[in-house]
């Protein structure tokens, strides 16, 4: 496409949207860590990595989303060693060995995993033809999906992991996977759940206990979710005002710029305020589903697709959490907690949302 076709075919709502959750992100991270010793210039971080961020999406859309695809599995071969690197000279932070320090950064690898394993996988879904998915076409896109996922188990961190399993299921939908076999899939995971019940670490057991009974532990295990409950329900309708959130200030509330960063955006600006974030993404999602209907091929629309489970899965997880709903898997709100990688790897992904739609009319 001409640079002045690109630009009037650019889907300015899709980044609009985007724009106003990164921003809303920075400014609550501003407020969690105004009195946090040692984390006060995190904001100011996170504006530099939404730079970087930005600079990377640029490139991402302005590159067709089809050459793209056409490297998809060296991308995702990248993204699978450097996670296999993780494993040998990562860096331990909270107990998970997920980073790699490139000079003063922190990369997270898993993070691009997400973005290579949408893409390889609407990519082997447009060139697999049509026609009900079968126990081959399964365990290939399993393979696909499973790796990284693996990797990302052994670092050990789970939450990450997780955010594969939409993902997959996604593709096995999109694959016209038929619903005895889903049903039967289901039927024998749950046939299964006690064995890997046993394989669960004391943690991690205790944490989905606390789901069931929230007050089992509230100095404990169930510390942050009980935080959380307090911040959001304090918050009221209105909120309590920015910078103005006690839980936050008063350093109560735990992982308040990461995986709470929700709670601190209810306490501070009440139910409107959170509702609003929650109708960004939600629009944010039906602008990639308009994309994905009108996307000149079946790449495109199952690439928006997977990206939409991506960001959906990872965005319910981590309500679920801050709700109590879920267990507290250390799950970060997409757009909005702080994380350079993970604000890379997701605009990356808004990107070829709108190299799709801004390319709908090339023949």
């Amino acid at each position: 496409m001409t640079g002045r076709r690109l630009l009037d075919s650019l889907d300015l709502p899709t980044i609009g949207a985007t724009l106003a959750l990164t921003l809303a992100g920075v400014l609550a991270i501003a407020s969690a860590t105004l009195d946090q010793p040692g984390r006060t210039g995190l904001w100011r971080m996170q504006l530099i990595w939404l730079g970087v961020a930005t600079v990377a999406a640029l490139v991402v859309f302005l590159v067709d989303y089809h050459v793209w695809a056409s490297i998809a599995l060296l991308l995702h071969a990248a993204a699978v060693s450097m996670l296999v690197a993780v494993l040998f000279v990562g860096r331990e932070v909270g107990g998970n060995k997920s980073w790699i320090v490139v000079g003063p950064a922190r990369v997270q690898p898993s993070e691009l995993a997400k973005w290579t394993t949408c893409l390889v996988l609407a990519v082997y879904l447009a060139h697999r033809g049509r026609g009900a998915m079968g126990l081959r076409q399964m365990i290939e896109t399993g393979i696909l999906v499973g790796v990284p996922m693996a990797l990302i188990a052994l670092q050990p961190d789970m939450g990450t992991a997780l955010i594969f399993v939409p993902i997959y299921l996604a593709a096995l939908l999109l694959g016209g996977l038929r619903w005895k076999v889903i049903v039967g899939v289901l039927i024998a995971g749950m046939l299964l759940a006690p064995v890997a019940w046993t394989q669960l670490k004391p943690y991690q057991k205790a944490r989905i206990m606390t789901v069931l009974d929230p007050d089992r532990d509230p100095s404990g295990v169930g510390y942050q979710v009980r935080q959380s409950k307090i911040a959001i329900g304090s918050g009221g309708l209105a909120g309590k005002g920015l910078f103005r959130g006690t839980q936050s200030r008063l350093n109560f509330l735990p992982a308040q710029h990461t995986d709470f960063i929700l709670s601190v955006i209810s306490e501070e600006v009440g139910f409107v305020g959170a509702a609003s974030v929650l109708g960004l993404f939600y629009y944010l999602f039906y602008r990639a589903i308009v994309a994905a209907r009108s996307a000149q091929d079946r790449l495109g629309t199952y690439l928006c697709l997977l990206i939409v489970s991506w960001l959906a899965g990872q965005l319910s997880i981590n309500v679920g959490m801050v709700l109590g709903l879920l267990p507290t898997i250390g799950v970060p709100l997409p757009l909005l907690s702080y994380g350079g990688s993970a604000l890379v790897a997701t605009l990356c992904a808004v990107a070829l949302i709108v190299n799709v739609r801004t390319r709908r009319f090339v023949n």
